[in-house]
């Protein structure tokens, strides 16, 4: 067995989590005349996660690591991560400008941008990124608003 490495312990945190969680289901009321009730979409998602939880932790425990050849250093850890971290600034700027573009506007530009941030660079990428961006944050809107009834933000950027 390997030594206990961060895979490890974020993958029996995940699976703590979805065990308390499945425990929360059993606190949900009851609807009335509900043919299926409350409890069972939250309890299929939260057994889904653990049981992908438990695959993360068996890979975990099987994988082997050779040991660090170079000493951490804060530059290399940032280079090493700077995708995760760009794509949580991507995000943060999407939360602090959601009051202002609305969810379609803002949504869009922020599959966009994250789509550009982790891809390719060119001419093609920039049109399949915009379409994909505009198609999925559309759809997505479209149920959103028309389907399900949920008033998505507008922002004050586009006229009501």
């Amino acid at each position: 067995m390997s030594r206990v490495n961060a895979d490890i312990v974020i993958s029996i945190l995940l699976m703590a989590l979805s065990a308390a969680l499945f425990v929360e289901t059993f606190g949900m009321q009851k609807v009335h005349l509900a043919i299926i009730g409350a409890k069972l979409w939250p309890r299929i998602v939260v057994i889904v996660l653990f049981f992908l939880s438990a695959i993360y932790f068996i890979q975990s425990v099987r994988a082997t690591r050779p040991p660090p050849s170079v000493p951490f250093s804060l530059k290399g850890w940032l280079v090493e991560n700077r995708n995760v971290i760009g794509c949580f600034a991507i995000y943060g700027l999407f939360l602090l400008t959601l009051p202002y573009l609305g969810m379609l506007l803002g949504g869009s530009l922020f599959v966009f941008a994250t789509l550009t941030f982790i891809g390719r660079r060119d001419l093609r990428s920039h049109l399949t990124h915009a379409l994909v961006a505009i198609v999925t944050i559309g759809g997505m809107w479209a149920v959103f608003r028309f389907g399900l009834g949920v008033i998505l933000p507008e922002g004050e950027l586009l006229p009501r």
